[in-house]
């Protein structure tokens, strides 16, 4: 329950005439519950902030992109009802110039953990094999990423 209100004092205000009363009790009541679904699809699009950029397919898979790296998530991002999230993937390491024919890429083991509120989702990323932290990001929806690219 929010702000004191017992269901008893949301369920008057329900019963008051007219719409706007009405409507106000039933938010109030849904709100209660704490529950918010954030479906995967909603996070649709592209988010940056500097030195990151993910970019979200509908399903929840991504993209990232950072100074000198990239990786992917490897299952869809589902936040639960606060916007707390955990996933898995992989961050790879870049360098400057080009990729040589059969190089090996500098591949690393990650969890992609953080809080989508909003327009606004709060990243760190850690590498597993090594305790490497990167973040926390202060990504924005719909905002391209500030990168750097290795020379």
């Amino acid at each position: 329950m929010r702000a004191g209100l017992s269901n008893r004092s949301i369920m008057s205000l329900v019963r008051l005439r007219g719409p706007l009363p009405s409507a106000l009790g039933l938010l109030l009541a849904a709100g209660c519950t704490g529950a918010v679904e954030v479906t995967p699809a909603a996070l649709e699009g592209t988010w940056g902030a500097p030195h990151v950029e993910v970019t979200f397919d509908d399903t929840g898979r991504g993209a990232v992109q950072y100074d000198c790296a990239h990786g992917t998530l490897d299952a869809p991002l589902v936040p639960g009802a606060a916007g707390a999230f955990t996933a898995t993937g992989e961050h790879v390491l870049e360098h400057g110039g080009p990729v040589r024919e059969g190089e090996v890429p500098d591949a690393h083991p990650a969890r992609y953990e953080g809080q989508l509120r909003g327009d606004r989702l709060r990243l760190t990323v850690r590498l597993l094999d090594d305790g490497t932290v990167l973040g926390p990001f202060d990504l924005r929806r719909g905002r391209p990423g500030e990168l750097f690219r290795c020379l």
